[in-house]
């Protein structure tokens, strides 16, 4: 079942376009706004997405210029859905030069929505994602793919390298690391107690004052709280 991803903050549309998904028999999510939906499409990892060129918070413009320039989204296809006209075909060119894969104006009937549906997914099948799966321990969660870090599903920061890695392993310890398991695993030969030091210290501000207490201090090491 091909999952589909809705951004548009017309709630009543939401609605409309989820249920002749669902009946047309696709999984579908929605988001109410730009930001909300590329946070969505990070972590739902949709097969496509339809999306609203005018939203709050994230234009649909700004959204398609982050997902373009993201590797790990920019194959993803995208139906964008406006309310512009269509002048010698001015729109469409821009749309697509921007990495939208089709568009449908403003209003249309939903059947003609679920065909070009069918017609994108077609071109652009569901395959396996290689991605690593994500890794969990309470109400933290780490996707490697993008390196973004959620707590209690909300997204709180996309980490460096070095710093997806070190969390990596605290989440995935049953309890406190050792600091020399730490720099071993993460810089080798190249770590120091003070690199480690300031790494951690980094990862605290990364998920901010209400999460920092997470990441606690032991006689040995370091540990996480989920």
């Amino acid at each position: 079942m091909a999952r589909i991803l809705i951004i548009e903050d017309d709630g009543d549309l939401v609605q409309l376009l989820s249920l002749a998904l669902f009946k047309s028999g696709y999984e579908a999510h929605y988001a109410f706004n730009g930001k909300e939906g590329y946070d969505k499409v990070l972590t739902l990892h949709p097969d496509l997405i339809i999306m609203d060129l005018r939203m709050p918070v994230m234009a649909g413009t700004d959204v398609l210029k982050l997902l373009t320039h993201n590797v790990l989204t920019r194959d993803i296809p995208v139906i964008v859905m406006t309310a512009y006209g269509d002048e010698a075909n001015l729109l469409e060119l821009s749309i697509k030069a921007q990495g939208a894969r089709a568009y449908i104006r403003k209003p249309f009937q939903l059947k003609e929505l679920i065909s070009l549906v069918r017609r994108t997914l077609k071109e652009s099948p569901p395959g396996e994602s290689p991605a690593k799966p994500s890794i969990a321990k309470g109400a933290v969660r780490l996707d490697p793919r993008f390196r973004t870090l959620w707590i209690n599903d909300q997204r709180v920061a996309t980490l460096s390298e070095k710093r997806c890695e070190l969390i990596r392993l605290l989440l995935e310890a049953k309890g406190p690391v050792k600091r020399a398991v730490l720099i071993e695993k993460v810089w080798g030969e190249e770590g120091t107690q003070s690199v480690l030091e300031k790494t951690i210290q980094r990862l605290r501000e990364d998920i901010g004052p209400e999460n920092a207490p997470r990441i606690q201090t032991r006689p040995d090491g370091y540990e996480l709280l989920g």
